[in-house]
C-alpha cells in the first residue's frame, strides 16, 4: 500500500487579530503565516475585521 499525501486547494483562517494587533496572537499567526505561505504560496488566506477607522493599516498600505 503506498502513502498518498493530500493537500488542500486553498487553506482558509479566520481570526479577529489577523488585522488587529491583540497581544501576542498576532504575532504567532504572522509568524505562522511566513512558514505556511512559503508552502502553499498564494493558496494561504487569512481572513479578519479590519477595524481601522481613522488611519490606514500600516499592514495593508
Amino acid at each position: 500500500m503506498s502513502k498518498k499525501t493530500l493537500n488542500p486547494d486553498y487553506i482558509f483562517e479566520t481570526s479577529w487579530e489577523v488585522c488587529n494587533k491583540v497581544g501576542g496572537i498576532h504575532t504567532v499567526i504572522s509568524t505562522k503565516a511566513l512558514s505556511i505561505s512559503k508552502k502553499f504560496k498564494d493558496k494561504y488566506i487569512l481572513i479578519g475585521p479590519d477595524l481601522w477607522q481613522h488611519t490606514e493599516n500600516h499592514e495593508f498600505c
